[in-house]
């Protein structure tokens, strides 16, 4: 497991939210939709129909959460097996809290009590750490 992948687990942690976002705005969607007094002298214009487009996507969405949610947590379970390989303690906290936990720099940085330049050198230093472990 390289930086890439852990980049990547960043990433599609981000990815995961925004598709939890969208299936957020469609779960509202659909009920509003649902809720639409349509009265008999207007055109109706098949709210059954999009409604019915409306719960597809979801399901496709639920659907691709779950795939996306089992992805990264198999690829977090390899990464913490060899995180906890690592001998640097420092190292391991920073893979974990930023990579693992999604904690941004500054977070980071705070949590291990030290300033935000700092952390950044402990990056490259836990990344190379990292990359000797495999």
């Amino acid at each position: 497991m390289t930086r890439e992948c852990l980049e990547k687990i960043r990433e599609s942690e981000k990815v995961i939210y925004q598709k939890r976002m969208e299936l957020e705005a469609l779960r509202y969607k659909a009920t509003a939709a649902n809720s639409v007094q349509y009265d008999k002298d207007k055109v109706k214009s098949t709210p059954d129909d999009y409604l019915t487009l409306a719960i597809t996507d979801i399901i496709e969405i639920e659907k691709q959460i779950k795939e996306d949610d089992a992805e990264i947590e198999y690829n977090k379970g390899q990464a913490y097996a060899l995180v906890k390989k690592m001998e640097n303690p420092e190292h391991r906290t920073f893979i974990e809290w930023y990579y693992l936990n999604g904690l941004s720099m500054t977070e980071t940085a705070a949590r291990m009590n030290i300033s935000e330049r700092s952390v950044y050198y402990l990056r490259d230093d836990a990344l190379a750490s990292f990359a000797e472990i495999q």
